[in-house]
Parts: structure tokens; C-alpha cells; sequence
């Protein structure tokens, strides 16, 4: 066999390696995680906390009022509803002036303009905890909706376990079907790449996760951590929030929504890209050589025992013993760490059959979201999305024009 061959053949047998190791851990960990993501049970305390809900709204005119609706008919009725209009373009602030004339237990927030450093929606979330007068403070997404006993049931829990944090896995409706495709990943990564069995039992802040559909939080842990304010930069602030309760040893639990708490798909395409690639990036700490490094794996996990079983299977290639063994175990272990999510998190048979094509939706998305970060045109609610270093960078530069300008203005030199 000629050196170059050999060279192929010995990098095969890594990638196949590499991808066996990534697939058997994410059964493993689906295995262990198997009573840690579970149902949120329906339950009663006799502790009532008064819970502020805090919903940021921008251009939202097609959900806010489902969304309203909903948490007004909660069984749980201490409590009250704050809704921050962000400079709505649409009918939103018309629908919201209704619901607050009608309920006195709704109110209207003006959003402020927003200052530099923040992402709009931090800054919605800052001004709606500076209103809330509640021990337990609840945001939700506007496009969010839930079951009459939803908030009832998890004060409950808050209560019975002494949680800091709650945070509910949503079910995602709608009809798009690359969204269809994304969520269905987020939902395998979710119950079988993120050890929450080890979450709990650490202080490792990467390994927690929080969902912005609910994150219910008590006043004392969300002032431990310092709030939206701390982390005001960043566009992964659900996940960013579970990390900082992580750290600071605060009691927290996730559990699966599926059933009970639904939120709106993006309708096109183009808006599912710009949803989640405002996320991915940044959730790998705005770092292009992280990307890049999970990129290869996952694209080395899902493809390359596939590929190389449809070309041994068509004689396109010739592939020894140990090598067949080891791609047809890598297919058969995802396909199982797949069902096992789907029994959890409700995935449809058909993705499971087709999880490369989930997959790469992912990875297509991921590079979206790379380059339009990067470049300065990955937009969400007509806001430049950026990573939190370049954030503060800005405003480091912000900070020393202004300290020019006023020595400029002490020595009497003209501004340039």
C-alpha cells in the first residue's frame, strides 16, 4: 500500500474513533440524565410568594395577547404582570393599552432608549425587574404560552426543593421546517450532550442551562448573581443566567415543558438563521477557534460513518473489518441517543431516521452566524447582534473619546 494510502487510512480510523467516542458518551449521558429532565409534577403549596411575570415586547403583535391571556388565567393569582413595550413598530402598544385599562393586575411599561453596551432585550429585562415589586420574579418570552397550572406548579416546586432558579424546556410549535430541524437538535443536545446529573452536583457554570421562555428566579438569587445588569452585553442571556446561579452554588433545576408550555417557531427560514445564529456563537464564548473545533467534531460525528458506510455499501471504497465495526456502531449509537431524547423531549420519528439532516442545519446555521457576527450584520429586532468582548471594547473606546473630548474642552482645544 502506497505511504499516502496508508496516511488516509490511519486518519480514517482516527475519525471513526473520534466519532465512536462522541456517540457512545451521548447515550451514556442520555442514560444518566434520565431522571434529571423530567415532567414538572403538578403539585400545591401552601407557601403563595407574590410572583412579578416580566415580559419584554417588541413588534410582538401577533403573540402578546395569546401570551397575556394565558397568564391571566393561571390558577396561581398572586401575582402581577409587567409587560415592557421596546419601541413597538406595530400594533403591540395598542393591544397593550387594552389589557392594562381591562386588568388591574397588568402594567404597561415605556421602554427607555437604549444605552450603549446593552442588548435591547437585557435592557428590556433591567427595566422590568427595576419596576417588579415580587419574591419570585418569572420572564417569559412574549410568543410564550402555558397551562392554567404551570406557574402554580412551580412555585410548588421553588418551594418544596428551596430553588434559587426554575427553568422550563418549551415545546416549539409551528410549521417552518428548517426551525422544525433546529429545535429537534437543540432538543438532543439538550437531554444527551449537557450532563445535567453532573450539573447538579458541581459548580462548573458551563454545564447549566436556562430557556428565556421561562426563567423563574427569586429576588435574592437573581440580585446574588447581579441581574441583567452584569450580564447586559451578552445575547445568550437565559443560558448566561443559568451559569452565573451555577457559579454562585444556588439551587436550580430544569424541567421539560413539553405539553405545557409551547412557544411560536420563526415562519421563514431567514428568521430561523437570524434566531438561533444570534446565539451560536456567542454561546461558544464569541471564540472563532472554539467554533471551528466543534464544528469538525459534530461534522465528523454525524457524517463520516455515514458517508463511508454508503460508499463500502456502493464499492466505492474498501474499508477494513475494524473500520465497518466502527462506523456501523457511531450510526447505530446516535440513532439511539436520538430516541432516547425523543421519549424525553417529544422528537418525531421521522427526524430521528434523518438526524444528519438536523445536524447540518446546525452547522450551516453556525457559520451564518460566524460571519454575519463578524461582519457587523447579523441583526435581531432591527439590533446589531455582537459578542460581549467587542462590546467592551466599544465601549472602552467610547470611554476615551470621551475622556479626549474633555481635555480637549479643559485645555480650549477645538474638537476634531
Amino acid at each position: 500500500m502506497q505511504p499516502n494510502m496508508i496516511l488516509l487510512n490511519n486518519l480514517l480510523t482516527i475519525a471513526l474513533l473520534v466519532a465512536f467516542v462522541g456517540t457512545a458518551f451521548s447515550v451514556f449521558n442520555c442514560l444518566l440524565n434520565r431522571n434529571t429532565l423530567c415532567r414538572l409534577a403538578r403539585c400545591d403549596s401552601k407557601s403563595q410568594p407574590f410572583v412579578s411575570v416580566l415580559i419584554p415586547c417588541r413588534n410582538e403583535q401577533e403573540y402578546i395577547a395569546e401570551c397575556i391571556d394565558s397568564f391571566l388565567s393561571q390558577k396561581y393569582r398572586n401575582l402581577e404582570i409587567l409587560i415592557l413595550d421596546d419601541h413597538s413598530e406595530d400594533h403591540s402598544a395598542k393591544i397593550l393599552s387594552d389589557y392594562e385599562s381591562c386588568y388591574d393586575n397588568v402594567a404597561i411599561i415605556q421602554g427607555q432608549k437604549l444605552p450603549n453596551g446593552w442588548t435591547g432585550k437585557n435592557w428590556a429585562c433591567h427595566q422590568l425587574y427595576m419596576e417588579s415589586k415580587g419574591e419570585v420574579l418569572l420572564y417569559c418570552d412574549a410568543d410564550t404560552k402555558m397551562d392554567r397550572e404551570l406557574i402554580k406548579d412551580s412555585v410548588s416546586v421553588l418551594e418544596a426543593r428551596a430553588l434559587g432558579f426554575l427553568t422550563l424546556f418549551p415545546q416549539r410549535n409551528g410549521g417552518n421546517l428548517f426551525d422544525r430541524w433546529i429545535w429537534s437538535f437543540t432538543s438532543w443536545v439538550i437531554a444527551s450532550w449537557i450532563p445535567l446529573w453532573l450539573a447538579y452536583r458541581t459548580r462548573i457554570g458551563v454545564l447549566a442551562v436556562g430557556f428565556g421562555q421561562f426563567l423563574m428566579l427569586r429576588r435574592s438569587a437573581y440580585e446574588a448573581i447581579g441581574g441583567y445588569e452584569k450580564l447586559r452585553a451578552n445575547s445568550l442571556d437565559d443560558f448566561e443566567i443559568a451559569r452565573r446561579i451555577q457559579s454562585a452554588g444556588i439551587d436550580w433545576r430544569v424541567h421539560s415543558g413539553v405539553g405545557r408550555l409551547t412557544t411560536a417557531s420563526y415562519r421563514s427560514t431567514k428568521d430561523a438563521v437570524e434566531g438561533y445564529g444570534k446565539s451560536i456563537f456567542p454561546a461558544l464564548g464569541g471564540n472563532g477557534l472554539t467554533l471551528s473545533v466543534a464544528w469538525l467534531f459534530l461534522a465528523n460525528l454525524t457524517w463520516t460513518p455515514v458517508v463511508v458506510l454508503i460508499s463500502e455499501s456502493m464499492h466505492w471504497i474498501t474499508l477494513t473489518k475494524d473500520q465497518l465495526q466502527l462506523a456501523s456502531l457511531c450510526v447505530a449509537a446516535i440513532l439511539v441517543s436520538w430516541a432516547l431524547s425523543a421519549v424525553k423531549l417529544k422528537i418525531s420519528t421521522v427526524t430521528i431516521l434523518l438526524y444528519p439532516i438536523a445536524i447540518t442545519s446546525i452547522l450551516y446555521t453556525a457559520v451564518i452566524s460566524y460571519i454575519n457576527i463578524r461582519c457587523g450584520t447579523m441583526l435581531w429586532k432591527d439590533r446589531v447582534i455582537r459578542v460581549t468582548h467587542e462590546i467592551a471594547e466599544f465601549d472602552q473606546q467610547a470611554s476615551r473619546k470621551s475622556l479626549e473630548s474633555a481635555s480637549d474642552a479643559s485645555t480650549g482645544k477645538p474638537e476634531t
